[in-house]
């Protein structure tokens, strides 16, 4: 339940070895590597075996990808998204790839195809529509070219003014560079014209009439008159439409029947791309590879003995890190906690000398959630579904731990629901007598109690954040630092409390003006701590306004915290709001009443459920990292980055 300890190490391995090695270090995801900077040393080179391979199994995967047969999320929880496999499993993948270029090579004749019968259903497209286009001219396309005349489609192009007619422009046009011609007009948009073929050359015409914004129309294939010639081309259309449809069967098929082969096959093959690529982070001499990197402290022992187990020729010793050079980060916890390492990581990691957060926020987050769900129906509905994922399917790893997460957060729900009266919206005096005695706040009739709640609850967390500050500067070999920072503000806060205990009545062992004099002796030894280290009257008046100052980030913290009564009472008031609604419906609406209350019912309290999940989550989350994190933690840790297995499709038993 801490920052995983970490050592830089070096690992000096056989060169027969490296890819044996690596794989141990890869099951493990215990190490981080980083550059070998040693002379005499040159780089160490690995060719990977299946460079040619491996991209050509995933891009086969990227083409069958929208040929995948989709299943619904109930069947892939129940059967599970990835493969159970042994090593021997692993090994056999690597070692006999013959069957996988085979069907690789199939699939890539199957999309040669596709691609070749897509582009043949292009062209043909475009000559129908090119025809279409040439359809208003009543000629043979075989006469549209002579040996004394050729015959154009102008049309207007991009940019030309609409103000004066095509035919005048075309007609104008010839007439100034006296070219002979016959200007027939097809449509306002499109004009025909014949010209000798002595009196101007067709590139250069085209040339001329672009200049003022004119367009020659392509001329289409083909002998026959348009009509004739168009009926030829949808034929060939629809042939080809007809073959395309084939070649989709055949694609379908292979992902049905190959998909998931070939991302089982991907995913191993990129495990030993992985491998390959650190081996050129190392150096080497003629027999052997040194690698340098950080190893999860936890870990190594069992690395060594798995090594050794192997009979590998490898070794692995402590080295100094690099001058300034911080160690990677990253978090264990029980599998009680674990779930909530989930808020950690969304903050970002912790510095490596901090303390890891995980276990001081689990149970303010695990109380603030209900506090702001505050629904026993919707906790139940939260505790049933993650249920279910977490024993009745197959879901991966971080799908259930996340599920975990939502069990514990649904049991707050409920927990604190049964004291906030919350039972979907019911009203309190509509409840069943046992449960009206179990509600001790009601946040709609008396929000007062609620708001007071929750500020308590922020002064407590922040109280927490201060000692666990005196303790990680303890751990940095600065307790007196620690304890002459935050003694004084754990001082006042303590007088406070007690302070507003005497003034309710709940406190009566010290009178108030001995806490107002107790408070300005805290005043007056806050402002001395804080200028301890001053060395000037300008520094020492800095830090003195300074330390008073911070009383307002501390009362604007504190105060944070009453979004907890806000994110409750829109909770309570969405779910009774709909069940008005639903009542003046059933009411209001003859016979089909019912139906359409019971869906305003449901419609309604699924949006209000998934939008105040989404709310409490974002909002608990909040409250940690700003008001509770920001006491204690001073660094922002470099997350630990091990090469490591990534199991997307597959998961590997464990030796």
């Amino acid at each position: 339940m801490a920052v995983v300890p970490m050592q830089k190490v070096q690992v000096v391995v056989h060169r027969s070895d490296t890819d044996a090695v690596l794989d141990v270090l890869q099951q493990s995801g215990a190490m981080e590597f980083t550059e070998v900077a040693i002379d005499d040393m040159v780089a160490a080179d690995g060719v990977f075996p299946h460079a040619q391979l491996l991209p050509r199994v995933q891009h086969a995967i990227g083409f069958l990808k929208p040929y995948e047969v989709k299943v619904s999320l109930w069947r892939t929880l129940r059967d599970g998204a990835q493969a159970d496999m042994s090593e021997a499993d692993v090994i056999k993948q690597l070692s006999d790839t013959d069957a996988v270029e085979q069907i690789v090579s199939d699939q890539e004749a199957v999309q040669v195809e596709f691609a070749e019968k897509t582009e043949h259903i292009r062209l043909l497209e475009e000559q129908a529509a090119l025809l279409g286009v040439w359809s208003a001219v009543p000629m043979r396309l075989a006469t549209l070219t002579t040996n004394t005349t050729y015959t154009k489609l102008i049309a207007s192009g991009v940019g030309r003014s609409a103000s004066e007619p095509l035919l005048s422009v075309v007609t104008n046009f010839l007439t100034e560079h006296d070219i002979p011609s016959q200007v027939t007009s097809v449509s306002a948009d499109l004009c025909a014209i014949t010209i000798a073929t002595d009196a101007i050359a067709p590139a250069d015409l085209q040339k001329q009439l672009e200049a003022i914004k004119l367009q020659v129309v392509a001329t289409p294939k083909g002998a026959e008159t348009t009509d004739v010639e168009l009926v030829a081309v949808q034929e060939q259309l629809a042939t080809a439409k007809g073959e395309l449809a084939m070649v989709h069967d055949q694609a379908q098929h292979f992902a049905q029947t190959h998909l998931r082969q070939l991302r089982i096959v991907g995913e191993v093959l990129a495990w030993e791309r992985d491998r390959f690529a650190t081996v050129t982070q190392g150096l080497a001499t003629s027999s052997t590879v040194v690698f340098n990197g950080w190893m999860n402290a936890q870990k190594r022992e069992a690395i060594e003995t798995k090594i050794v187990d192997k009979k590998l020729a490898a070794l692995v010793t402590d080295i100094e890190a690099s001058e300034g050079e911080e160690p990677p980060v990253d978090i264990v916890n029980n599998s009680l906690i674990r779930p909530f390492e989930a808020v950690t990581r969304l903050y970002g990691m912790p510095g490596y000398r901090d303390l890891d957060p995980t276990i001081f926020l689990a149970g303010f987050f695990f109380l603030f959630f209900g506090l702001s769900l505050t629904d026993v129906g919707y906790g139940l509905f939260l505790v049933g579904i993650s249920a279910f994922i977490l024993f009745a399917t197959k879901a991966n790893e971080t799908i259930k731990l996340f599920a975990k997460l939502l069990l514990f957060l649904g049991v707050s729900t409920v927990f604190v629901g049964m004291l906030f009266g919350g039972y979907f919206g019911i009203a309190p005096e509509l409840l069943p007598a046992p449960l009206q005695a179990i509600q001790l706040f009601d946040p709609i009739a008396n929000p007062l109690p609620v708001f007071y709640l929750a500020l308590g609850l922020g002064v407590f967390q922040v109280m927490v954040g201060m000692v666990l500050k005196i303790y990680s500067e303890s751990r940095q070999g600065r307790l007196l630092d620690g304890v002459l920072d935050q003694g004084p503000w754990l001082l006042l806060f303590t007088l406070g409390i007690m302070y507003v205990g005497v003034v309710t009545g709940y406190v009566s062992f010290v009178t108030t003006d001995t806490l107002v004099t107790a408070i300005y002796a805290g005043l007056v030894l806050l402002i001395v701590t804080a200028i301890r280290n001053s060395k000037s009257i300008l520094e020492v008046l800095m830090n003195a306004g300074g330390s008073l100052y911070g009383s307002v980030g501390y009362l604007s913290d504190i105060l944070s915290y009453s979004r907890l009564l806000a994110l409750g009472l829109a909770t309570t008031a969405l779910a009774f709001a709909i069940n008005l609604i639903a009542g003046i419906v059933y009411e209001a609406v003859p016979y089909v009443g019912a139906v359409f209350a019971l869906l305003i019912l449901f419609v309604g309290h699924a949006f209000t459920l998934a939008v105040n999940t989404l709310g409490a989550f974002i909002h608990s989350a909040r409250l940690q990292f700003v008001e509770f994190f920001g006491k204690f933690i001073v660094g922002a840790g470099k997350e630990f980055k091990p090469l490591k297995r990534s199991e997307d499709y597959i998961t590997v038993a464990k030796e």
